[in-house]
């Protein structure tokens, strides 16, 4: 990964320039194949220009965020102060259709090759959720917005057959008040399943629904817990935005940031996984566009999912909240987590007819649904950074391991054999889950 520093002394002047070299970053190379000239594509918040490169067969990717750049420094999203700024008003103007669908539009384009796990596509967009955030002056998890682009990474070694590459979580962190020592973790999935040069006609992975719509969910609930911060409305834990990689090939990522955790695991107050959120498994079904799925775990989490519940209704959001038909498909960043006996909610739409094919496309997402379950997701990620929620649920102190894992039932050829030690399925590379028994 090779990078290029440009300074915009022709695009731009004063005060912005400054911000400007700072997210030079943005612009990266990275080895991909390609067609001789890409096409401009603009959305809401960025111009792309891709070029490719024949003398040393390179994309040459320039972002260039000049409308992001002027409002990130100059002009942040206004917001309607003239009385007291209230969470519903956060809520209601931080979140829209159009910024979801400007960024999923550009996370699942084809330029990133299916973002498999691994390669460089990963990478660049690893690089790229780095440079906004740093570009929103969302600071890495130990660190400032002054720290380079690499402060954003925990990167990991893959070691499973056909793939010994390397990955990186991202990490941006917004810190709490009064029990800014607690954290409440969002977590997304960036990763997909690559491109399949065998297929005739189009062979990329696009993953929009899988799982583009958590990552650029989880883009836009930073913007509005920042703009929340900026107009005096801080939260009294600290949240830590987690773009986990390597999802599709074992949960790898998020394992590894559980078994090497930045943050003391006793301080996760909670963590809230984004996995499919912009798709609908409910064609033609009345409520196919105002739905989610919520999952937890009735034993460590259940007041979250009750408070979900609580304020679905009293934010008049208004979904139907439902659990899914097949709830063991639906493995994700959680699994980690929820083994440690740290509580999760996961809010997903479920496994679309499009699930893990090429058409799963920013075209088959309806980003007027999706923007609800994202303001849910932010309601429920709000209270749970302010509010008390120890009552109901057991807590990770009280019990102890045994020093038995074994493979969560999947039909694999090791479901019924027991381990002793962690790590992952030899068959279907899962994280294995420990036992837990009370502490004496």
């Amino acid at each position: 990964m090779i990078y290029w520093r440009i300074y915009f002394r022709s695009f731009v002047s004063g005060s912005n320039r400054t911000l400007c070299h700072s997210l030079a970053e943005n612009i990266c190379v990275m080895s991909l194949p390609g067609s001789l000239i890409k096409a401009v594509y603009s959305a809401h918040h960025y111009t792309i220009v891709k070029v490719w490169l024949m003398k040393n067969s390179i994309y040459l990717v320039l972002l260039l965020l000049f409308p992001f750049l002027l409002n990130a420094q100059s002009n942040p999203k206004k917001l309607d102060t003239e009385n007291k700024v209230s969470i519903r008003q956060i809520l209601n103007e931080s979140i829209t259709a159009e910024e979801l669908s400007a960024q999923l539009h550009f996370i699942a384009s084809d330029f990133f090759q299916g973002r498999k796990a691994g390669t460089s596509a990963e990478r660049a967009v690893a690089h790229y959720l780095a440079s906004y955030y740093k570009g929103h002056g969302i600071p890495p998890l130990n660190g400032s917005v002054t720290s380079n682009l690499d402060a954003y990474f925990q990167p990991f070694e893959i070691s499973i057959p056909n793939n010994n590459g390397k990955s990186q979580n991202v990490l941006a962190f917004i810190e709490g008040t009064q029990l800014k020592d607690e954290v409440v973790i969002l977590v997304a999935h960036y990763d997909h399943l690559g491109a399949d040069a065998s297929l005739a006609g189009d062979s990329v992975f696009n993953g929009a629904a899988d799982d583009a719509s958590g990552t650029v969910a989880l883009m836009e609930l930073a913007e509005a817990f920042l703009d929340a911060k900026e107009q005096g409305l801080s939260t009294n834990r600290s949240i830590l935005f987690l773009h986990a990689g390597a999802e599709e090939i074992g949960v790898l990522g998020s394992n590894f940031f559980v078994r090497n955790s930045p943050v003391p695991l006793e301080k996760i107050v909670a963590v809230v996984n984004l996995d499919g959120v912009g798709g609908s498994d409910k064609p033609g079904a009345d409520n196919a566009s105002n739905y989610v799925y919520l999952l937890h775990n009735d034993s460590t989490s259940q007041p979250l999912a009750e408070l979900t519940k609580h304020l679905n209704s009293s934010y008049e959001i208004g979904l139907d909240i439902l659990n899914p038909h097949n709830p063991e498909r639906y493995n994700s960043d959680h699994k980690p987590f929820e083994y440690e006996l740290i509580p999760f909610i996961y809010f997903s739409s479920g496994l679309t007819e499009y699930y893990h094919k090429v058409s799963d496309e920013a075209e088959t997402i309806d980003y007027d649904h999706m923007t609800k379950i994202v303001k849910l997701i932010f309601a429920s990620s709000w209270h749970l950074s302010n509010d008390q929620i120890e009552q109901g649920r057991i807590l990770r102190s009280q019990f102890k391991k045994t020093g038995a894992y074994y493979c969560v039932p999947c039909g694999c050829a090791s479901d019924s054999k027991e381990f002793t030690s962690d790590g992952s399925c030899p068959d279907c590379h899962m994280v294995l889950q420990p036992k837990w028994v009370k502490s004496d």
